[in-house]
């Protein structure tokens, strides 16, 4: 009887022992999946996102070819395509791909895809760290919501009426980007520097940059 009643507590703690870890593993899940598109950031006075932070290692926007394989050497494998009657050329390494453009006799990097946490870009952001880490180092005046900091939305990227630059940011449940649009002058093509941020499980996994004609 006695061995009975031992065996039934017995039970009864596993049981209570399974509801905690069961709990314990529901709370960790929720974290990991989070809505970080409504999460509320803090203000800060951070600068927001411009071409200075267009960066790679010791690269920046308009390194030339030679500065990039003297800084990370021969690449795996080169592509050449034409865009917008200009001829550009993409880099490929381990966890990165750069894109070059030409410009007189030489091409410079104007863009850059980054998989690999052995990169960074300015703000020393890398793949891998957390994404409220990576927002709160750039301006927030919206404590919550889509939008982090804007004078503009998207739309301004295709509006040849806007006579200022337009710069803003947003997020969704997979990505970040910052947008810094040039000034139009006399119905020209301008240029556009975004930066843009996935993440995944509340990390970043993929870091993209560019700044070119839109």
């Amino acid at each position: 009887m006695a061995k009975k009643k031992l065996e039934k507590k017995q039970s009864i703690f596993l049981v209570i022992v399974g509801i905690i870890v069961v709990l314990s593993l529901l709370l960790i899940i929720s974290g990991i999946f989070g809505n970080y598109e409504n999460v509320k950031l803090k203000k800060n006075n951070k600068e927001i996102f411009t071409i200075k932070d267009l960066t790679l290692n010791n690269l920046k926007f308009l390194s030339t070819s030679e500065e990039i394989e003297k800084e990370l050497g021969t690449p795996k494998s080169k592509k050449d395509f034409v865009k917008n009657n200009y001829r550009y050329v993409e880099y490929y390494y381990s966890g990165l791909k750069l894109t070059l453009k030409e410009n007189y006799k030489d091409y410079v990097l104007v863009g850059a895809e980054i998989t690999s946490s052995k990169y960074s870009i300015n703000r020393n952001i890398k793949v891998g760290n957390k994404v409220l880490n990576v927002i709160n180092k750039y301006n927030v005046e919206l404590e919550s919501g889509n939008y982090i900091y804007k004078n503009y939305t998207m739309d301004a990227l295709n509006d040849n009426l806007v006579k200022d630059n337009a710069y803003f940011s947003y997020r969704n449940n997979k990505e970040i980007r910052y947008y810094n649009k040039d000034a139009v002058i006399e119905g020209n093509p301008t240029n556009v520097a975004e930066l843009k941020f996935n993440y995944r499980f509340g990390r970043i996994n993929k870091i993209t940059w560019s700044y070119d004609v839109r």
